[in-house]
């Protein structure tokens, strides 16, 4: 078996996290903010813990992604009825706009990515994607 160039792999990843970035400039949403918002609209409702955890990403940088929402419109921070120290967040009616442009755009961009590569290589590619997300 051929050994795995590691370096050539995650540059063709940065690739593709750029270009997927340029194909979501209609959106107004970065990657970072979509996959929060992906981890929201799975779970209705969520804290800013539940959508850390949900990213594994650190709470102060889940914060920062939601200021940033909250300052566009695309979510809200109600309070929260079962915890006083914490708030729930939800989409807004611009927010779902948002999103829905955005996986618009990346169902564009993936099948144009997917013209590039016979049937068996995207099979992998999908079992390597669903091995380590989540």
């Amino acid at each position: 078996m051929e050994p795995l160039n590691l370096l050539e792999l995650l540059w063709a990843v940065q690739i593709l996290e750029r270009n997927a970035s340029v194909a979501l400039m209609y959106s107004g949403l970065r990657l970072p903010q979509i996959r929060l918002l992906e981890c929201l609209d799975r779970a209705g409702q969520a804290t800013l813990t539940e959508l850390s955890r949900c990213l594994r990403i650190s709470r102060a940088t889940a914060s920062v992604l939601i200021n940033e929402l909250v300052r566009m419109e695309v979510i809200i921070a109600a309070d929260n009825p079962t915890d006083r120290r914490s708030v729930l967040l939800h989409f807004t009616e611009r927010g779902r706009n948002k999103l829905n442009v955005a996986r618009r755009d990346l169902r564009a961009f993936a099948r144009q990515f997917e013209t590039q590569y016979d049937e068996r290589t995207i099979a992998a590619l999908n079992v390597f994607a669903a091995a380590h997300s989540r």
